[in-house]
């Protein structure tokens, strides 16, 4: 089975592949559409990134302003801010970050330049060392100059604005979310702990088996049970890379001694077909369209 989220107003769309639980999806569908709710949003994520894009840029700027100076090197910086959204842009970043660690600065020889921004922070860095150390690391010469801060930000703007696509709990819910209905696939629906680009998690209230076994309640004595009996008007989205991770020995071993189903926090549905060739499309559509609000639909294809 194949659907697409369709976005209000762009016709904007991201297709995806029915991996597991096609019943309960197929089921899913029909409710919503039958109850005319079939229009779900998601109000956080679009400030969320509005704010890791601004950090990051700020961030290379900032540094910019005296890297080039004390290196010969600088970071490249977009002036359409949307670009930060590409992987491969945070990817060099990141990696051209991490070898920086390693370049060294000159006192010396910036001081004796006939640039005159390089010769000031020569003189400066001269100011705040000894004679006798005239080579420096780059993040020294940065923290005595007072941009360690933006400096070390790069690294870590760079990963809060990827790991904005990826959660698992990147929830699209519709104005009904809380109006719970029974699950009617409960008892032969498949859970686990795989990585796909649209399920049902975790938002309700309750633990699942899986977590009943990690946090010891090993006699079943607690009755706060949720195993996805009923669900909600809403679904996850991520854009990280599919995997299968199976559950540990030692937990099926738990479930079968305590005659239980292998149930953990989602119900895998669907995967986007050809995500790596696209992420970048895909994030921008996101962003643009959860900028304006726009609200969007599953579309059975």
């Amino acid at each position: 089975m194949k659907f697409s989220l369709v976005f209000d107003n762009t016709g904007d769309s991201i297709p995806f592949n029915v991996i597991e639980n096609h019943e309960l999806f197929e089921f899913f569908v029909n409710k919503v559409n039958s109850e005319s709710i079939n229009s779900f949003s998601n109000k956080r994520l679009a400030r969320q990134l509005d704010q890791n894009i601004r950090e990051l840029h700020w961030a290379i700027s900032k540094t910019n302003e005296v890297l080039y100076n004390l290196t010969k090197k600088s970071f490249i910086q977009h002036t359409n801010l949307e670009n930060y959204l590409d992987q491969k842009f945070l990817n060099q970043t990141h990696a051209d970050w991490v070898f920086s660690q390693s370049d060294i600065v000159n006192i010396d020889m910036l001081r004796y330049s006939s640039d005159k921004e390089q010769a000031q922070l020569g003189n400066q860095l001269h100011d705040m060392y000894p004679d006798e150390i005239r080579n420096i690391r780059l993040a020294d010469a940065m923290t005595k100059l007072g941009y360690l801060y933006p400096y070390e930000e790069i690294n870590l703007a760079v990963h809060r604005l990827e790991s904005s696509f990826v959660e698992q709990n990147l929830e699209f819910s519709s104005e009904d979310k809380w109006k719970v209905f029974d699950n009617p696939f409960r008892n032969n629906m498949i859970s686990n702990n795989d990585i796909t680009n649209f399920s049902f998690n975790y938002t309700y209230v309750g633990r699942q088996y899986y977590n009943k076994f990690e946090y010891f309640d090993d006699e079943l004595e607690c009755l706060d049970h949720y195993n996805y009996e009923t669900l909600e008007y809403s679904f996850q989205i991520s854009l990280k890379k599919p995997q299968t991770i199976p559950y540990s020995v030692e937990f099926k071993t738990w479930a079968e001694d305590h005659n239980v189903d292998l149930i953990t926090s989602q119900l895998p549905i669907a995967n986007i077909p050809g995500l790596a060739d696209n992420l970048f499309k895909y994030r921008k559509v996101l962003y643009h369209n959860l900028q304006k609000n726009n609200q969007c639909s599953i579309i059975l294809n």
